[in-house]
């Protein structure tokens, strides 16, 4: 029986034919898809150039086997063309841009460059009347400090003594008097300030009638004080705070013109003796003149450690 022939394996040569066959057929497949998929992003990154309100392109041409090169105008606020190639995937290396700034008309680019122009006049504007606002302040407060000045000295020439003590300054349009004297020289001030003021009005608000406040306050601690307060020694204690009080009402009634009040004691009855102890120690020295010395007043249902005796100032009417 005869031995079943082996088949003859084809030949070498057709298996490299069909396996470069093959290769080919896939390169060019692939490259096709390649073109393919680069033409469909070519034409979506064109279609939003056109679409774009700021960019005209103009031209299209092909710049290598790959490359294309663009050209046409762009507005200055616009986005670039290379922001929308590379939305679409396309890199630098496969576009060449060439977009000559121009400014569009009727587009949200040209509405945003008339709002800049409008606020950079109205800036413009703004500085002008700051700069001017400002120059016409300096001047305004360059004017008062003369003004102020000039009325200042005037008002040292004409009261030299009441100006130690109170103050004149200009402020919104008016002249504020700040300080404090004594009831004849704030009578004369008020009286003869307004024909040496340059220009306003003079408020006298803050100027105190020293006179008036002076007595008040001095009358009511001499008045208010309990003379016969003593210490642990037995000593009368207020005797020698009353004396200075006594002489600075003095000293007021002096500079204001006004007589000297007579100081009169009321104590009670039973506490006579301590009157002329009383009288005596404000009398000491440079105090209190006797002759000013009133009878006293009795004070009735007083006695021991409530006794209460008052120095009163009376003010004698003229006869």
């Amino acid at each position: 029986m005869k031995e079943q022939e082996k088949p003859a394996s084809p030949p070498k040569q057709s298996t490299l034919y069909i396996a470069c066959s093959v290769g080919l057929a896939a390169i060019i497949l692939g490259f096709t898809l390649f073109l393919l998929i680069r033409g469909f992003q070519w034409r979506g990154a064109l279609a939003d150039l056109r679409a774009e309100p700021g960019i005209e392109i103009l031209s299209v041409e092909r710049f290598g086997f790959f490359k294309k090169r663009l050209r046409g105008l762009r507005d200055p606020l616009a986005p670039t063309a290379e922001s929308y190639l590379l939305k679409h995937h396309i890199g630098r290396h496969s576009a060449d841009v060439i977009l000559t700034e121009y400014h569009s008309l009727n587009t949200p680019y040209a509405l945003q460059r008339d709002s800049a122009r409008d606020n950079e006049a109205k800036a413009i504007r703004d500085d002008l009347i700051r700069t001017v606002g400002t120059f016409a302040e300096e001047l305004k407060e360059k004017r008062e400090e003369d003004l102020e000045k000039i009325t200042q000295m005037l008002f040292e020439a004409r009261f030299p003594e009441a100006m130690k003590t109170v103050d004149i300054k200009w402020e919104d349009g008016a002249w504020l008097v700040d300080g404090e004297l004594y009831a004849p020289e704030r009578e004369a001030f008020l009286a003869e300030s307004p024909q040496y003021i340059i220009e306003g009005r003079v408020d006298f608000s803050r100027l105190v009638d020293l006179t008036e406040t002076r007595t008040r306050t001095l009358r009511n601690d001499i008045e208010s004080t309990n003379l016969l307060e003593k210490d642990l020694d037995g000593n009368l204690v207020h005797l020698d705070r009353i004396r200075r009080l006594i002489l600075d009402f003095d000293e007021v009634c002096e500079r204001s013109d006004l007589p000297l009040p007579s100081l009169q004691l009321a104590l009670p009855e039973t506490d006579a003796p301590e009157g002329e102890k009383i009288r005596s120690q404000l009398s000491v020295g440079n105090g209190v003149s006797n002759e000013r010395f009133l009878p006293d007043t009795a004070i009735p249902g007083q006695s021991g450690e409530d006794a209460v005796a008052r120095l009163m100032l009376v003010q004698l009417q003229a006869p």
